[in-house]
Protein backbone atom coordinates (compact mmCIF):
# COMPACT_ATOMS: atom_id res chain seq x y z
CA UNK A 1 0.00 0.00 0.00
CA UNK A 2 2.62 2.55 1.05
CA UNK A 3 4.76 1.89 -2.02
CA UNK A 4 1.79 2.54 -4.31
CA UNK A 5 0.80 5.68 -2.40
CA UNK A 6 4.34 7.01 -2.66
CA UNK A 7 4.28 6.35 -6.42
CA UNK A 8 0.88 8.05 -6.75
CA UNK A 9 2.07 11.14 -4.88
CA UNK A 10 5.39 11.23 -6.71
CA UNK A 11 3.68 11.23 -10.08
CA UNK A 12 1.14 13.77 -8.89
CA UNK A 13 3.85 16.21 -7.84
CA UNK A 14 6.04 15.51 -10.89
CA UNK A 15 3.30 15.94 -13.48
CA UNK A 16 1.21 18.54 -11.70
CA UNK A 17 0.58 21.66 -13.74
CA UNK A 18 1.62 21.84 -17.37
CA UNK A 19 1.29 25.64 -17.58
CA UNK A 20 4.29 27.92 -16.87
CA UNK A 21 2.41 29.60 -14.00
CA UNK A 22 2.03 26.21 -12.31
CA UNK A 23 5.78 25.69 -12.01
CA UNK A 24 6.11 27.13 -8.51
CA UNK A 25 7.10 25.36 -5.32
CA UNK A 26 3.65 25.76 -3.75
CA UNK A 27 1.76 24.62 -6.86
CA UNK A 28 4.01 21.60 -7.44
CA UNK A 29 4.81 20.50 -3.87
CA UNK A 30 1.92 21.64 -1.69
CA UNK A 31 -1.25 21.97 -3.77
CA UNK A 32 -1.29 18.32 -5.00
CA UNK A 33 -1.56 17.06 -1.41
CA UNK A 34 -4.56 19.30 -0.73
CA UNK A 35 -6.67 18.13 -3.67
CA UNK A 36 -9.78 15.99 -3.26
CA UNK A 37 -8.46 13.61 -5.92
CA UNK A 38 -5.44 12.81 -3.77
CA UNK A 39 -7.70 12.03 -0.80
CA UNK A 40 -9.73 9.64 -2.98
CA UNK A 41 -6.63 7.83 -4.25
CA UNK A 42 -5.28 7.32 -0.72
CA UNK A 43 -8.71 6.10 0.45
CA UNK A 44 -8.78 3.55 -2.38
CA UNK A 45 -5.27 2.29 -1.61
CA UNK A 46 -6.15 1.92 2.07
CA UNK A 47 -9.35 0.00 1.30
CA UNK A 48 -7.65 -2.31 -1.17
CA UNK A 49 -4.98 -3.10 1.44
CA UNK A 50 -7.40 -3.45 4.38
CA UNK A 51 -9.28 -6.33 2.76
CA UNK A 52 -6.01 -8.23 2.26
CA UNK A 53 -4.82 -8.10 5.89
CA UNK A 54 -4.54 -11.68 7.13
CA UNK A 55 -5.22 -11.21 10.87
CA UNK A 56 -9.05 -11.44 11.15
CA UNK A 57 -9.54 -9.02 14.06
CA UNK A 58 -7.23 -6.38 12.62
CA UNK A 59 -8.71 -6.84 9.15
CA UNK A 60 -12.24 -6.25 10.45
CA UNK A 61 -11.18 -3.10 12.30
CA UNK A 62 -9.42 -1.76 9.22
CA UNK A 63 -12.36 -2.61 6.95
CA UNK A 64 -14.76 -0.82 9.29
CA UNK A 65 -12.48 2.22 9.30
CA UNK A 66 -12.26 2.11 5.50
CA UNK A 67 -16.04 1.98 5.11
CA UNK A 68 -16.37 5.21 7.09
CA UNK A 69 -13.51 6.82 5.16
CA UNK A 70 -15.01 5.74 1.83
CA UNK A 71 -18.44 7.17 2.64
CA UNK A 72 -16.83 10.44 3.76
CA UNK A 73 -14.76 10.47 0.58
CA UNK A 74 -17.82 10.02 -1.65
CA UNK A 75 -19.76 12.74 0.17
CA UNK A 76 -16.92 15.25 0.22
CA UNK A 77 -15.27 14.58 -3.14
CA UNK A 78 -17.91 12.89 -5.29
CA UNK A 79 -15.33 10.22 -6.15
CA UNK A 80 -15.70 6.46 -5.73
CA UNK A 81 -12.90 4.09 -6.68
CA UNK A 82 -14.12 0.61 -5.83
CA UNK A 83 -11.62 -1.11 -3.55
CA UNK A 84 -11.70 -4.28 -5.71
CA UNK A 85 -10.11 -2.43 -8.63
CA UNK A 86 -6.63 -3.66 -9.56
CA UNK A 87 -4.84 -0.37 -10.30
CA UNK A 88 -1.11 0.01 -10.81
CA UNK A 89 1.09 2.70 -9.22
CA UNK A 90 1.04 6.31 -10.33
CA UNK A 91 -2.74 6.87 -10.20
CA UNK A 92 -3.59 10.58 -10.43
CA UNK A 93 -7.01 12.24 -10.18
CA UNK A 94 -7.36 15.89 -11.13
CA UNK A 95 -10.35 17.88 -9.89
CA UNK A 96 -13.33 16.07 -8.34
CA UNK A 97 -17.02 15.17 -8.58
CA UNK A 98 -18.81 12.52 -10.59
CA UNK A 99 -15.88 10.09 -10.82
CA UNK A 100 -16.68 6.36 -10.68
CA UNK A 101 -14.10 3.65 -11.31
CA UNK A 102 -15.00 -0.04 -11.50
CA UNK A 103 -12.60 -1.84 -13.85
CA UNK A 104 -11.08 -5.30 -14.14
CA UNK A 105 -7.53 -3.96 -14.32
CA UNK A 106 -5.86 -0.60 -14.84
CA UNK A 107 -2.14 -0.31 -15.49
CA UNK A 108 0.32 2.17 -14.05
CA UNK A 109 0.29 5.95 -14.59
CA UNK A 110 -3.45 6.41 -15.10
CA UNK A 111 -4.82 9.98 -15.09
CA UNK A 112 -8.50 10.73 -14.44
CA UNK A 113 -10.42 14.00 -14.60
CA UNK A 114 -13.80 15.14 -13.32
CA UNK A 115 -16.88 13.32 -14.53
CA UNK A 116 -15.03 10.18 -15.67
CA UNK A 117 -16.95 6.92 -15.33
CA UNK A 118 -15.39 3.52 -15.93
CA UNK A 119 -18.24 1.11 -15.32
CA UNK A 120 -19.19 -2.51 -15.71
CA UNK A 121 -22.23 -3.89 -17.50
CA UNK A 122 -23.98 -6.82 -15.87
CA UNK A 123 -23.34 -9.94 -17.93
CA UNK A 124 -20.69 -8.20 -20.05
CA UNK A 125 -17.90 -7.45 -17.59
CA UNK A 126 -15.40 -4.72 -16.80
CA UNK A 127 -12.78 -2.81 -18.75
CA UNK A 128 -9.11 -3.75 -18.97
CA UNK A 129 -6.95 -0.65 -19.30
CA UNK A 130 -3.26 -0.47 -20.14
CA UNK A 131 -0.42 1.71 -18.87
CA UNK A 132 -0.09 5.49 -19.07
CA UNK A 133 -3.64 6.33 -20.13
CA UNK A 134 -5.34 9.73 -19.87
CA UNK A 135 -9.10 10.13 -19.40
CA UNK A 136 -10.48 13.57 -20.23
CA UNK A 137 -13.28 15.26 -18.32
CA UNK A 138 -16.68 13.65 -18.68
CA UNK A 139 -15.62 10.60 -20.68
CA UNK A 140 -17.29 7.23 -20.11
CA UNK A 141 -15.94 3.70 -20.55
CA UNK A 142 -18.64 1.03 -20.60
CA UNK A 143 -18.37 -2.75 -20.49
CA UNK A 144 -15.59 -5.27 -21.06
CA UNK A 145 -13.54 -3.21 -23.49
CA UNK A 146 -9.75 -3.33 -23.75
CA UNK A 147 -7.79 -0.09 -23.86
CA UNK A 148 -4.10 -0.25 -24.76
CA UNK A 149 -1.06 1.67 -23.50
CA UNK A 150 -0.43 5.39 -24.04
CA UNK A 151 -4.04 6.19 -24.89
CA UNK A 152 -5.88 9.52 -24.67
CA UNK A 153 -9.66 9.41 -24.21
CA UNK A 154 -10.89 12.88 -25.17
CA UNK A 155 -13.39 14.77 -22.99
CA UNK A 156 -17.04 13.67 -23.14
CA UNK A 157 -16.27 10.60 -25.27
CA UNK A 158 -18.12 7.30 -24.86
CA UNK A 159 -15.91 4.23 -25.20
CA UNK A 160 -17.85 1.05 -26.00
CA UNK A 161 -15.25 -0.80 -28.11
CA UNK A 162 -11.57 -1.64 -27.88
CA UNK A 163 -8.97 1.12 -28.25
CA UNK A 164 -5.50 0.35 -29.67
CA UNK A 165 -2.30 1.45 -27.98
CA UNK A 166 -1.01 4.89 -28.88
CA UNK A 167 -4.39 6.20 -30.02
CA UNK A 168 -6.43 9.29 -29.30
CA UNK A 169 -10.19 8.73 -29.44
CA UNK A 170 -13.06 11.20 -29.56
CA UNK A 171 -16.83 11.14 -29.93
CA UNK A 172 -20.00 9.27 -29.04
CA UNK A 173 -19.27 6.48 -29.63
CA UNK A 174 -15.53 7.11 -29.48
CA UNK A 175 -13.55 6.78 -32.72
CA UNK A 176 -9.80 6.84 -33.31
CA UNK A 177 -8.83 10.31 -34.53
CA UNK A 178 -5.07 9.90 -34.22
CA UNK A 179 -2.56 7.06 -33.97
CA UNK A 180 -0.11 9.36 -32.19
CA UNK A 181 -1.55 10.14 -28.80
CA UNK A 182 -0.30 13.50 -27.53
CA UNK A 183 -0.86 14.81 -24.05
CA UNK A 184 1.43 16.50 -21.57
CA UNK A 185 0.23 13.97 -19.00
CA UNK A 186 1.59 11.05 -21.04
CA UNK A 187 5.09 12.45 -20.64
CA UNK A 188 5.32 11.53 -16.97
CA UNK A 189 4.66 7.79 -16.52
CA UNK A 190 5.77 6.39 -13.19
CA UNK A 191 7.75 3.74 -15.07
CA UNK A 192 8.71 3.16 -18.72
CA UNK A 193 6.10 1.91 -21.18
CA UNK A 194 7.14 -0.58 -23.85
CA UNK A 195 7.89 1.27 -27.12
CA UNK A 196 6.13 -1.55 -28.99
CA UNK A 197 2.88 -0.28 -27.48
CA UNK A 198 2.58 2.45 -30.09
CA UNK A 199 3.92 0.65 -33.15
CA UNK A 200 1.24 -0.03 -35.72
CA UNK A 201 -1.26 -1.01 -33.08
CA UNK A 202 -4.73 -2.08 -34.16
CA UNK A 203 -7.81 -2.89 -32.10
CA UNK A 204 -8.12 -6.56 -31.34
CA UNK A 205 -11.65 -7.61 -32.30
CA UNK A 206 -13.43 -4.33 -31.53
CA UNK A 207 -16.61 -4.81 -29.52
CA UNK A 208 -19.68 -3.43 -31.32
CA UNK A 209 -21.71 -0.95 -29.29
CA UNK A 210 -24.68 -3.29 -29.16
CA UNK A 211 -22.64 -6.01 -27.43
CA UNK A 212 -21.13 -3.61 -24.94
CA UNK A 213 -24.45 -3.01 -23.28
CA UNK A 214 -25.25 0.18 -25.20
CA UNK A 215 -28.03 0.13 -27.76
Amino acid sequence: MFENIRADLRRKTTAYGVRPEDQTFFRKRITPFLEFGTFAVVAYRFGSWAYKVKVPVIRQILITLYLFINVACMIITGIHIARENDIGPGLVIHNFCGILVLAKKIGHSCTLNQGVSIMNVRGIGRATIGNNCYFGAGCKVVGAVTIGDNVVISPNSLVVSDVPSGATVLGVPARVISREATSAYLKHPIMPVSPEATKDSKPANPVPASTSGVA
